[in-house]
């Protein structure tokens, strides 16, 4: 099992670092740029941002069995038992693989999130509007929201960047 670990470990770092997540995020927020969807967009984005935090959370409480260690599960037996059973037959890549790939989603999702705020529509040439009247209500949550998921991804890189250490 230590060459699958190396192995998502190596490729949870070529992810962090080649994966072209700035020219994906961007390409995929051009593709919505028309005025009318823009604020519902953001919305999207922030629930798929929550959901996959969710999920990411979840994975990082698994204590499946690696080598010879054998963590004190945290997670309710039930799913317990299904992550390692999948770590198993995963020889322990399965679950890495996966932080790794949601990391890397996460990362084009606030990609996407920035291309927006800066390329929002001005319609009477002030701050970025949605263009609808009760925008502004609207924007300090979304950019809260934003703001609050970015800096969730940074600590979580940071702590798997010392986990690796």
């Amino acid at each position: 099992m230590g060459e699958a670990l190396h192995l998502a470990r190596d490729f949870g770092y070529t992810c962090e670092t080649e994966f072209p997540a700035k020219a994906v995020g961007e390409h995929l927020a051009r593709q919505h740029m028309e005025q009318k969807e823009q604020t519902a967009r953001k919305k999207m984005i922030l629930a798929t941002k929550q959901i996959c935090k969710e999920f990411q959370d979840l994975l990082s409480q698994d204590r499946s069995p690696l080598g010879s260690s054998r963590p004190t599960p945290i997670l309710d037996l039930d799913i317990q038992r299904h992550l390692t059973h999948f770590s198993l037959i995963t020889h322990g890549f399965g679950t890495p693989a996966i932080c790794a790939a949601l990391s890397t989603f996460q990362t084009v999702l606030s990609e996407m999130l920035n291309y927006l705020e800066k390329h929002t529509t001005h319609k009477n040439g002030g701050a970025a509007d949605s263009g609808q009247g009760h925008a502004n209500s609207e924007k300090a949550p979304l950019r809260k929201a934003s703001e609050a998921a970015e800096k969730e991804d940074g600590e979580e890189r940071r702590r798997r960047g010392r986990k690796e250490r």
